[in-house]
């Protein structure tokens, strides 16, 4: 369950900055617990700024795995995006990975849409719920 949620998170929360022109860097999780106790982990993002997908969530996965939580009865997840900056002053870094390059057009495209006719138009296959 954390982690269908944690793959969420960051795509909404990238789409949120890409659509403001933002970029963060760095990410706060907060964990809320059955007994109403509340874990806050901070990490800052290894290339600097950035608002892709794929970096917010691949730092959600370290926070998350960070807590070692194993049969916790965890409650709330919040995901927050901080030291936000402009996304135009962030350097674009070139990647000699095919598939990195391939899912960060695929992320332009769908911001395309999304933009064209409407949040969540278009999104990651894993955050639709199956049909049935």
């Amino acid at each position: 369950m954390a982690q269908r949620i944690a793959i969420r998170h960051p795509w909404r929360t990238g789409g949120a900055d890409a659509r403001r022109r933002q970029a963060a860097r760095a990410l706060t999780l907060t964990v809320g617990f059955a007994g109403g106790s509340r874990v806050e982990r901070s990490r800052r993002l290894p290339p600097g700024a950035s608002a892709h997908t794929d970096d917010l969530r691949d730092l959600a996965y370290d926070l998350l795995a960070s807590l070692g939580l194993q049969r916790a009865r965890v409650r709330g997840l919040a995901l927050r995006c901080d030291d936000l900056v402009d996304a135009t002053a962030v350097a674009e870094q070139l990647s000699f990975d095919p598939e990195r390059a391939h899912r960060l057009t695929a992320e332009k495209a769908v911001d395309q849409l999304n933009k064209r006719f409407g949040p969540r138009t278009a999104g990651p296959a894993a955050t639709y719920r199956h049909g049935g």
